[in-house]
């Protein structure tokens, strides 16, 4: 059991003009995936869309249930050593997945890890380059299967079940996050977790993006506290 399999969700309409660019940045990976696309039972229009791209990807429908739910399904199925999650609105940079099967691979120790994320608009904009100090985004998680099919996400958390499994993974595995940004976090202004203080932070930048000079200086200031953040971790590790 080799590999990855990077599992795609889109269970929801309002991912319908962007999973086109999700599933291409999973084909582009330098590093070939199976690539499962999940979508509701329901769906109208996913089969219209995978047409129109390279062919190859599994189509997995399922009943409407939370995210962690749909993971799971998919999980079940992948038959490769490693997982990776992307969410039908964010992107990965074309490497993402060939760094971290290298980072893997010098830490053999790690269950699951992260990478930082780049914040853009929703019509793909980048405007902040995001910290990742604790949680990193689900997007950008790769891990061993085995990891997840034995410890599951909570299938019955409607939001915030990424902060479960990483708290789980805290105490029954081991974690680590990436000092790179290998993906494109897209923030929507209507989505599941627009309730979250965190989210609420994200759309309030992206909103002062838009004034004239500000997206720049986001860019510019995000930029220099992560690499402040880098240095601190660095000198802490020394």
């Amino acid at each position: 059991m080799t590999g990855v399999t990077t599992i795609i969700t889109c269970m929801t309409e309002a991912e319908r003009p962007f999973v086109a660019d999700a599933i291409r940045s999973a084909q582009r990976q330098t590093v070939p995936t199976h690539i499962i696309v999940c979508v509701a039972e329901d769906n109208e229009w996913i089969d219209d869309i995978l047409a129109s791209l390279e062919p190859g990807v599994e189509l997995l429908r399922l009943e409407h249930a939370w995210a962690g739910a749909v993971r799971n399904r998919a999980i079940e199925r992948s038959r490769t050593e490693f997982v990776a999650f992307l969410d039908g609105d964010d992107v990965w940079k074309p490497a993402k997945i060939a760094k971290q099967l290298d980072f893997m691979t010098r830490h053999p120790e790690l269950d699951v890890i992260g990478t930082k994320h780049v914040l853009i608009r929703a019509e793909g904009t980048p405007y902040f380059f995001g910290f990742a100090k604790e949680l990193p985004m689900p997007s950008t998680w790769l891990g061993r299967t085995d990891f997840f099919l034995t410890y599951p996400f909570d299938d019955s958390a409607a939001v915030d079940e990424d902060a479960i499994f990483w708290e789980v993974l805290k105490e029954k595995g081991r974690r680590g996050i990436m000092d790179e940004f290998l993906i494109s976090y897209r923030v929507r202004e209507i989505s599941l977790s627009a309730h979250a203080p965190s989210k609420h932070r994200k759309i309030a930048y992206a909103r002062r993006s838009r004034i004239f000079g500000m997206r720049p200086v986001l860019l510019g200031v995000s930029y220099a506290v992560n690499l402040g953040l880098r240095v601190r971790k660095l000198a802490v590790s020394g």
